[in-house]
């Protein structure tokens, strides 16, 4: 398969309803996605006002109510209670400045992955997302069939291999 780079917001008629069709068309037949799960801490501070934040895909506003997530790296990035619940429990204690330690949550199923072999973008509903060559693109477990996911996102190469794990049998 050519790889090539990958810009995802279409140009093309209105008939485009997921605005990261070319992406998932191109890694759709892949055999290269993997079951994966998060193995590692993370702090998450709900947010009392909105916030533009820097994250190592790109700028993105952050609304009052969403949380932002810190891994071990530093690295920050947004999510829904409802979604940091779904993958993380909580560990402790907020701490004065809000900030609260989560880890995986053992009954999450994880995600799959898939390794990219060039810089690649993802339109998500927070904004658009900037991803490396080596880069991971990472789709809830649940969507494992889902042609067509909408909640898609990525994670840089080095963080994926410190903080996720590799599963067996899928």
């Amino acid at each position: 398969m050519e790889w090539g780079v990958w810009h995802f917001r279409s140009n093309r008629e209105a008939t485009v309803t997921n605005p990261n069709e070319l992406l998932l068309s191109q890694v759709r037949q892949s055999t290269a996605w993997f079951h994966a799960r998060k193995t590692r801490p993370i702090w998450g501070r709900k947010l009392s006002s909105p916030e533009t934040v820097t994250t190592l895909e790109g700028i993105e506003q952050v609304d009052a109510g969403e949380y932002l997530c810190r891994g071990e790296a530093g690295d920050i990035w947004p999510q829904s209670e409802k979604d940091l619940l779904r993958r993380y429990v909580p560990a402790s204690d907020p701490a004065s400045d809000g900030w609260q330690k989560y880890v995986p949550n053992p009954d999450a199923k994880g995600v799959m992955a898939i390794q990219m072999e060039r810089p690649f973008e993802v339109i998500a509903s927070w904004g658009a997302l900037q991803g490396k060559a080596g880069d991971f693109l990472l789709k809830n477990f649940e969507d494992r069939d889902n042609l067509e996911p909408v909640d898609l996102w990525i994670v840089d190469q080095q963080l994926f291999g410190e903080t996720y794990e590799r599963q067996n049998g899928i």
